[in-house]
């Protein structure tokens, strides 16, 4: 039987916008503001950590960091690939048959057929594929793949989303604060305006970007076709 099993002590999370982002978006220094101009550095950063969080809820995954995996799958003859069961795939750090009786085989990556047993073919999709003098010759046992899952940065949806969370949230904090100049209240309350339908689209497609079923072609009998 095929097994999963994750390191979730190597994942740690992610902001996934910089302080130098809300800068660029809003146009406000906020290290010479001095908290003149709306939040402090410190309060700002805050903010980028919650939104990015709170976008990882809205989207019901982390969507970015990595993860160390190890994963089984069954073999048999017809084996030409499998899909790895965290998507996507960064690197894959080591691969292994294993045999019933539990004894371990490093095998080894690359894309050379005479020398190489597998190799990445499709970091996004999860697949691996294997060269087919080794997959003929394969009996009973188990694959065993450790690899490296998921992103190293937000993509640029989840990285915009952020923006425009911490900017409104930002604003909303402007607002609220009594000794904060109405001219700059002025200007937040433009800003925390003119995002909300900009924010709403990106988080769209931050939905429409969760992973999916990953459907893959090959010879009858492999994992995940």
């Amino acid at each position: 039987m095929g097994g999963l099993i994750i390191d979730s002590s190597s994942q740690t999370a992610l902001d996934y916008c910089t302080l130098a982002d809300i800068e660029n978006y809003s146009g406000i220094d906020f290290g010479t503001a001095s908290g003149d101009m709306g939040p402090t550095e410190t309060q700002i950063a805050t903010m980028i950590s919650n939104a990015s969080r709170m976008i990882d809820t809205y989207a019901g995954r982390q969507i970015a960091g990595q993860l160390s995996v190890s994963e089984y799958f069954d073999m048999n003859q017809w084996l030409r690939h499998v899909v790895c069961g965290l998507r996507p795939v960064a690197s894959i750090t080591n691969a292994w048959t294993v045999s019933d009786s539990g004894t371990e085989t490093v095998l080894t990556q690359g894309r050379t057929r005479n020398s190489d047993d597998y190799w990445l073919a499709d970091q996004e999709a999860g697949i691996i594929r294997f060269h087919g003098q080794w997959a003929d010759n394969i009996g009973a046992g188990s694959f065993k793949v450790d690899y490296i899952s998921g992103e190293s940065a937000a993509p640029a949806d989840a990285k915009m989303a952020t923006i425009l969370w911490v900017v409104r949230a930002a604003a909303r904090a402007t607002l609220n604060d009594e000794n904060c100049m109405e001219r700059v209240k002025e200007m937040w309350a433009r800003l925390l305006k003119s995002t909300e339908g900009e924010l709403d689209w990106w988080l769209r497609q931050i939905r429409q970007d969760n992973p999916v079923a990953v459907a893959s072609y090959g010879l009858r009998g492999a994992y995940g076709g």
